[in-house]
């Protein structure tokens, strides 16, 4: 489940804190420590080899992130959104992330540029080898790189909390999500990662759109959503761009 700390990373300067931090935080969002799970705060530290301490303080944060929440008189849980919590946070990043792609059209420099092909080039190797954890953490951090290409670092943060909130969600329906739907991520991935190189502000945030858009089909039919009013489908003109 969580294996002991390794001490060669406080050459970085990484404080105990960080480490179970990062350790409990990618345990959650790769499906190791599943929607429900309680937390033991004895058996962390246990696992993780260090003290109660740090783990009590790493568990703060992913309480403040939203991962994990207390249940009354019986401690901490890893959280089990809901299905409208899921759409909320969508809807949430449907408002911020088309602004985040037309900005980096205009703004992202090489080093940016490369971290983004980078990372869509993660996210179809995780796809081709059906490593869903992989190919989630990739697209998370694909959006996170939108917006700090955009050039600002606290609206990537923001879309990034909520895509780990979002595949937290979807890990408790990993069995269901198949190549098809990976691969359809990454070329929407790509076509916004064309636009964004093509210093085309307009097609960059019209394929955000018609990405999160496709996303949330693609996630009601996971989840047996048969609510068609829910979303909503761009032009025959976007969907050629994305191909």
């Amino acid at each position: 489940m969580l294996t002991p700390i390794d001490h060669r990373l406080f050459e970085k300067a990484m404080t105990y804190r960080e480490a179970a931090y990062q350790a409990i935080k990618q345990a959650i969002l790769d499906g190791s420590l599943e929607p429900g799970q309680p937390l033991v705060e004895e058996r962390l530290a246990e696992m993780l080899q260090i003290s109660r301490t740090p783990v009590r303080e790493a568990l703060a944060i992913l309480e403040h992130e939203g991962l994990i929440a207390p249940v009354y008189r019986r401690g901490l849980f890893v959280c089990k959104l809901t299905r409208d919590q899921v759409v909320e946070l969508f809807t949430a990043n449907e408002a911020v992330e088309p602004f985040l792609a037309r900005r980096a059209a205009h703004y992202a420099d090489p080093e940016q540029i490369a971290a983004l092909d980078a990372l869509i080039r993660e996210g179809e190797a995780c796809a081709e080898r059906h490593d869903i954890a992989g190919f989630l953490r990739a697209g998370r951090l694909f959006h996170a790189g939108v917006g700090r290409a955009a050039g600002n670092l606290i609206l990537a943060q923001f879309v990034e909390r909520n895509e780990e909130r979002v595949d937290l969600f979807l890990m408790g329906y990993r069995k269901a999500v198949d190549v098809e739907m990976m691969r359809t991520s990454n070329r929407e991935h790509r076509a916004i990662y064309r636009a964004i190189v093509a210093r085309d502000p307009d097609a960059a945030a019209r394929l955000a759109i018609y990405h999160l858009q496709s996303v949330r089909e693609r996630f009601a039919a996971l989840v047996g959503d048969d609510d068609s009013d829910m979303m909503t489908s761009l032009s025959e003109q976007t969907k050629e761009q994305v191909e």
